[in-house]
């Protein structure tokens, strides 16, 4: 007895020694309260790599493979008008396409009308056509209020099931005459890989809240490539042969499935709220037999399908139910229909309340402003709006920021890197002397998917650091991606010259905050996360045009004394002193598209120099349309003897010579 007490007791205490071992890998997520966003335990070292995206097939409504009995071509899509083209024919139809293949699968159909509310009328018959057996396969007609805004494209989806391989599948747009419609594109989307992206998303929330161990790419045109940041982060990864096998090797992670219901979309959103606490996976009706056999064998914890009559009821039920419950310093906005995956792992991560929301559509309007005005000083909305003017300005009228993150795609493994980030002093600034001096800013750096992708993808460009240039950064990297604003740190050259982003740690309008106190709350925070990112440069954004009211410049000057400087996007509107301590300067060109338009800009703000004194140019071109620094370099080259390029920070530290501001006393990050 005593020898089998001792073996009992030798095996209890190894057990008990190794939850301790085991606590570093499945540590917690933690959020202290002086963050603006959590952290994830550390990445493991080896990720598991995944691909996630979806397959689908588009045609151009005025393409070639498109054909129509009625309408014309204009600008981007096939146009049908009353009075002008004959009614009732097909407006579109085509494109005969073999390559669909069996199954189930999703045709979409992008139309606009130019007025929604003068009745509600059919205006055109939509349908989905086995060209090679003539069988319709889905169809439904459109009235004149299921387009949700006038004048701006809405999408129609009708499921189908393809009943073979290698059959002709046409899509048609039949137009009744009644109504003026634009046909953008019409598409069909493979069922599957659209809730593969859901099902993956999820996976890799439920996985990564306790340690970060699937890493995934999602890349488009924009995107950096898919070993990138590994590599730049120091990671290394193993591929599986399939991402299906991911689900077996993490099973007992798993507690079981949540199905969300397609007739009612929005449910993807609960499903993803609901996710972390239950355990589970978002799944679709279509993979349910799948996942519900071997070798996965899991069960369904929720089914939401037939539960939800509207959009509406989906987020009054989140608000009711479960949002008392959730931490209130986070919302975040994602459409269901697009956003399958990116943000959404983050989001299953964290359990948090996800809406899509639109501020300018009643009923939806006043149900958002009953969660932002439940949120705390301080807290964000991550994600993206509907619409962006709309939703930075709803959020900024609450005191709160805009972090736009939609498409970011591995904030999971990005949030647990480390939060060291070293910081490379200012080298010494030029001579002030009676110069053109003109500094350039490429823009957008407030949007972490941004960040993540295309800005990382531009810092590989070869004339990177050829010239000056601003790069825009979220102060909120600190804590959403430290070891992504290190990287960029550390690989800088004397040329690149890290700044913030609009408006401070998150985007917003600080013209329309109602609430000073708040504002200068803002601004406070803002200041701890620039000195603490090493940025001395805020870009202020109210609108893509508006300027830097008279207390909104105060506040900085007061509340956030390591600034150099802040740009308006009052293009033209020339600088300002705020508190006789802050320069504030008006952008020249505030969302340059290209070489050709900042030459133009940088033209008309030298007219009339006369030699006599220094003249301070600031251009920001914006990063979407191939402007790159390669570009920049173009541009600096064309310039003569008369101007000089340099960084932004150069350029306040001059600006603040040129007026007797002293810099000297500023205090240093």
């Amino acid at each position: 007895m005593a020898k089998s007490f001792k073996l009992t007791g030798i095996v209890v205490t190894i057990l008990f020694l190794l939850q301790f071992y085991t606590l570093p890998s499945m540590a917690q997520i933690t959020w202290p309260a002086s963050q603006l966003l959590p952290s994830f335990a550390a990445p493991a070292q080896t990720q598991d790599l995944i691909t996630l995206r979806e397959t689908s097939s588009r045609w151009e409504a005025e393409g070639p493979a498109i054909s129509h009995k009625t309408g014309r071509p204009e600008t981007d899509g096939w146009l049908c008008q009353t009075g002008i083209d004959l009614p009732n024919l097909h407006m579109v139809y085509g494109p005969y396409d073999k390559t669909i293949p069996a199954g189930p699968n999703l045709a979409e159909f992008r139309m606009k009308i130019d007025n929604n509310t003068v009745n509600n009328d059919p205006v055109v018959d939509i349908d989905v056509v086995n060209a090679t057996t003539g069988q319709i396969l889905a169809a439904q007609t459109i009235t004149r209020q299921q387009f949700a805004i006038a004048s701006d494209y809405t999408s129609f989806k009708l499921p189908f099931t393809m009943p073979a391989d290698n059959q002709s599948i046409e899509l048609r747009v039949f137009w009744r005459g009644a109504s003026y419609i634009k046909v953008d594109w019409m598409s069909v989307q493979q069922n599957s890989s659209s809730a593969e992206m859901y099902l993956f998303a999820s996976l890799k929330g439920i996985i990564n809240k306790t340690k970060p161990r699937i890493f995934s790419y999602e890349g488009d045109a924009f995107a950096e490539g898919p070993h990138t940041w590994l590599e730049s982060l120091g990671l290394s990864w193993s591929e599986p042969a399939d991402k299906w096998d991911l689900i077996t090797k993490y099973r007992n992670e798993i507690a079981g499935l949540i199905v969300y219901d397609p007739a009612q979309i929005h449910t993807v959103n609960l499903a993803t709220m609901l996710a972390k606490s239950k355990g589970a996976l978002i799944v679709s009706p279509l993979l349910l037999s799948r996942l519900t056999s071997a070798p996965y064998n899991l069960p369904v914890l929720v089914d939401m399908r037939g539960q939800f009559s509207s959009k509406l009821q989906v987020y009054q039920t989140l608000y009711n139910t479960y949002w008392p419950t959730l931490d209130h310093r986070l919302l975040i906005g994602l459409n269901p229909d697009a956003h399958k995956a990116a943000l959404r792992e983050y989001a299953t991560a964290l359990g948090a309340a996800v809406v899509w929301l639109d501020p300018d559509i009643a009923g939806e309007s006043e149900l958002l402003n009953s969660f932002l005005s439940s949120m705390p000083a301080g807290s964000n909305f991550m994600g993206w709006w509907p619409e962006e003017a709309a939703g930075v300005e709803r959020a900024s009228k609450y005191g709160l920021t805009t972090i736009a993150s939609d498409w970011c795609t591995n904030l999971t493994v990005h949030s647990g890197t480390s939060r060291t980030v070293n910081i490379k002093p200012i080298p010494p600034k030029p001579a002030l002397q009676n110069k053109i001096y003109v500094a350039f800013i490429l823009s957008d750096g407030d949007n972490l998917q941004y960040v993540e992708h295309l800005m990382r993808k531009l810092w590989s460009n070869p004339d990177r650091g050829s010239v000056p240039i601003g790069w825009t950064l979220s102060p909120a990297m600190l804590d959403a991606m430290p070891g992504a604003l290190n990287y960029f740190w550390q690989t800088s050259t004397n040329n690149d010259n890290l700044i913030s982003g609009p408006s401070g740690y998150g985007y917003t309008y600080p013209n329309s905050w109602t609430n000073q106190s708040l504002l200068n709350q803002f601004v406070t925070k803002t200041e701890d996360y620039n000195k603490r990112a090493g940025l001395r440069v805020i870009t202020i954004w109210n609108t893509i045009t508006g300027g830097i009211n008279q207390n909104v410049g105060q506040a900085f000057a007061s509340y956030a004394p390591t600034l150099l400087g802040l740009t308006g996007q009052n293009t033209g509107g020339g600088l300002t002193i705020y508190n006789n301590s802050l320069p504030g300067m008006a952008l020249s060109c505030n969302y340059c598209n290209d070489e050709q338009a900042m030459k133009n800009h940088i033209a008309s703000a030298a007219a009339g120099w006369d030699r006599n004194s220094p003249r301070f140019v600031i251009i920001q071109a914006q990063p979407w349309t191939n402007v790159t620094p390669t570009s920049f370099k173009n541009v600096a080259g064309s310039l003569n003897a008369d101007y000089v390029v340099v960084r932004p920070d150069h350029l306040f530290q001059l600006i603040r010579e040129s007026k007797n501001i002293s810099a000297d006393d500023i205090p240093r990050p």
